[in-house]
């Protein structure tokens, strides 16, 4: 075997081994976030059982109503509330269902905090991040949603079901990404210090 092979074989095999480190850091860096799909999976589907959701439900949308209701009056925007589930938006008549709560962000934050890598304070700090900005969002989404359906209704289940979702998405794992680097930040400067 001559040298250009063996520096070859050495050239190869040193790629290989950056490449499974490189794989090995990456799942080390997602691990916190594969892990709270598999545990937000579970408790969505506990919530989903009828004598735990029928419990659980009627809370979520009366919280849900009545703060919306009271975030549109305080933005003085022409909203009324019947009465729980249903809201009125510039005259559109919408219902509260438990899928209009957000819960399901809010449980997967929650989730996603609880597995994140993080010191306790970042963690404290990240939540109450995650929770107001998926609350304030979740209740323009209610204004917004009302004026679209006032205004152009045929647009309403497009914009409620696809366009709000992929938004909150991204929301969440916007912050996600902000407040793992913020973190990163925070515990390697901690070890230089150390």
């Amino acid at each position: 075997m001559s040298r250009k092979d063996r520096e070859q074989r050495k050239e190869k095999l040193l790629k290989k081994q950056q490449s499974k480190a490189r794989r090995r850091e990456l799942a080390h860096k997602l691990k916190p976030l594969l892990l709270t799909f598999v545990v937000w999976f579970a408790l969505k589907s506990f919530l989903y059982i009828p004598a735990i959701g029928s419990i659980i439900e009627p809370f979520f949308v009366s919280f849900t109503t009545h703060t919306a209701y009271w975030f549109g009056r305080l933005l003085f925007i022409p909203i009324q509330m019947p009465g729980v589930p249903y809201l009125s938006v510039n005259n559109f008549f919408m219902q509260v269902i438990m899928e209009c709560t957000a819960y399901n962000f809010y449980l997967f934050v929650i989730v996603l905090t609880i597995f994140s890598r993080w010191p306790l304070r970042h963690k404290w700090v990240s939540l109450g991040i995650f929770l107001a900005a998926i609350f304030v969002i979740n209740k323009l989404r209610f204004i917004t949603m009302g004026y679209i359906g006032s205004f152009r209704p045929e647009m309403f289940d497009l914009v409620h079901d696809y366009l709000w979702n992929i938004l909150f998405g991204f929301l969440v794992f916007g912050i996600w990404v902000w407040r793992e680097e913020r973190a990163q930040r925070e515990i390697n400067s901690r070890t230089a210090t150390d």
